[in-house]
């Protein structure tokens, strides 16, 4: 499954203008607050045109660009490629604001640049060791990259400064379940849904976790309590239907990933499911779930054309089953 990660958001800088226009710098912030952020970015444009130094109105743009609203991908990469070079000369300029350190991370996790995100969120900690959003981004971050262990850690310290943040149990569960420590994730989770008991997700990854432990009975009850309170939830009809198949309810756990696909048609791993599903009883629609899932997901295709190859015999038809259902 592809995990989400919500990263912590950045923080508004709030000080100073330095030599600059201290009137300008409230308004820029004001406009913010409000959410005109086309205005706030001319006032700190005006800003940084009469103090190209101002370190501070400098990051604050950083942020405004990244708010911006876009048009597509392209406009999008291109305000934060802006919002990258404010933060930059943001730091070469004044390198002792740890919240611009934080935002440029954050900017970086968001882009896919891990260990760049990695390198200044750990500028942004040691400039201020208890910045909990810093360890938080440089958490997820590491989670990004497969080190579970040191996201882990971060996690943890950040727990030592907040106990009331939902976002860090939910990626600290995250990490534990990478890690196979399922009971402490179930306890992330548990504890999370008592925060937030109207969120869906919780209640989701808590039921995978079940899965894990071999409790479907739990996952399932929490799947349904998932759709109960998020209805267009295609990612629990998912893990419903695979459960649902495993207990010998074959026509509605196919009823289950119809749904999924309804929801979520461009999520491969329902296609994937049902076709091994559909593997002994109807190959023919199983490779036509195969193929779906080899356009949407390309950079698997061999993985897919070696299902749709194995759905020409009945031995072959019988090892996909096995491979999904029946590992060794």
């Amino acid at each position: 499954m592809k995990k989400i990660f919500g990263v912590a958001a950045a923080v508004l800088l709030v000080a100073a203008c330095g030599n600059g226009d201290k009137r300008l710098f409230k308004q820029a912030q004001l406009a913010t607050s409000k959410g005109n952020y086309t205005q706030a970015m001319q006032l700190y444009s005006r800003l940084i045109k009469q103090d190209p130094q101002n370190a501070a109105a400098l990051a604050n743009r950083g942020i405004l660009w990244e708010r911006l609203p876009f048009e597509n991908a392209k406009e999008r990469a291109k305000n934060r490629t802006y919002a990258e070079q404010d933060y930059l000369k943001s730091i070469q300029i004044n390198p002792n604001i740890p919240e611009t350190y934080n935002n440029l991370g954050a900017l970086y996790i968001d882009t896919g640049n891990y260990a760049q995100a990695v390198y200044y969120l750990t500028e942004a900690i040691l400039r201020n060791p208890n910045y909990f959003t810093a360890l938080m981004n440089r958490a997820i971050a590491y989670s990004k990259m497969g080190r579970s262990s040191e996201a882990l850690a971060d996690f943890n310290s950040a727990f030592q400064i907040r106990q009331d943040e939902p976002l860090l149990f939910l990626n600290r569960g995250l990490a534990y379940f990478d890690l196979g420590q399922y009971e402490a994730a179930l306890d992330d989770y548990t504890y999370l849904i008592s925060l937030t008991p109207d969120d869906a997700r919780p209640y989701l990854e808590r039921a995978r976790v079940f899965i894990k432990m071999g409790y479907p009975a739990n996952a399932y009850a929490d799947l349904e309590e998932a759709v109960t309170i998020k209805p267009t939830y295609a990612l629990a009809y998912y893990y419903m239907g695979d459960l649902m198949y495993r207990k010998g309810e074959t026509d509605y756990a196919l009823g289950l990933l119809v749904k999924s696909k309804e929801l979520a048609s461009q999520y491969v791993p329902t296609y994937d499911l049902m076709g091994d599903m559909l593997s002994v009883e109807d190959p023919v629609a199983a490779t036509a779930n195969y193929m779906v899932a080899k356009k949407l997901d390309p950079a698997n295709a061999a993985r897919y054309d070696r299902k749709i190859r194995l759905m020409r015999t009945e031995e072959g038809r019988q090892r996909v089953l096995a491979e999904r259902f029946f590992p060794n």
